[in-house]
């Protein structure tokens, strides 16, 4: 089976986060997330700050400037941490009509997969297809824990060319 096929920078941004949540599933029933703990922990300082300084259980005698700027460390952490994640994010993006995105040919043999793009060739054996996923219409052929090859949802004319692409894999693989 010969698949002519064009990723854009939306499915990449699609497999991407697919990928990210792959190798970092969400944290087990009861678990929480980074920036929920650092909240946490800021909203624990401060607590701390007003009970080491209750003399009796008056607000009057909280030290309000303490408690902000033992709050300010973490807030400036966090919103420094969502800026990078943001910006690493946005550099990641590969190149258009380079080897990630863009136009290119997949062709399925009985030896493994042939992808050719405008800058080359490549041959990956079926022994390297670690799995093949499905993402809201998206196929990702992974060839790696990051490496896949994407095959978008608006590639395939039919359900029915999109079964028999998994038949395909579901042989091989």
């Amino acid at each position: 089976m010969i698949k002519t096929i064009r990723v854009t920078k939306t499915d990449y941004l699609n497999f991407a986060n697919y990928a990210y949540k792959r190798l970092c599933p969400p944290q087990a029933k009861g678990g929480i997330g980074f920036i929920k703990s650092m909240i946490m922990w800021c909203i624990l300082a401060i607590a701390f700050m007003f009970a080491f300084q209750i003399n009796s259980l008056s607000i009057s005698s909280f030290h309000w400037p303490s408690a902000a700027m033992a709050a300010i460390p973490f807030v400036v952490f966090i919103f420094a941490y969502a800026n990078n994640m943001r910006k690493l994010h946005q550099s990641s993006i590969p190149n258009e009509n380079g080897l990630m995105l863009g136009e290119k040919t997949i062709e399925f043999g009985t030896d493994g997969i042939t992808e050719i793009n405008t800058l080359g060739k490549c041959f990956y054996k079926w022994e390297s297809v670690e799995s093949v996923e499905d993402n809201n219409g998206d196929l990702y052929i992974f060839l790696d824990k990051l490496l896949a090859l994407i095959v978008p949802a608006s590639s395939f004319s039919s359900d029915i060319e999109k079964a028999e692409l998994h038949s395909i894999m579901k042989k091989y693989v």
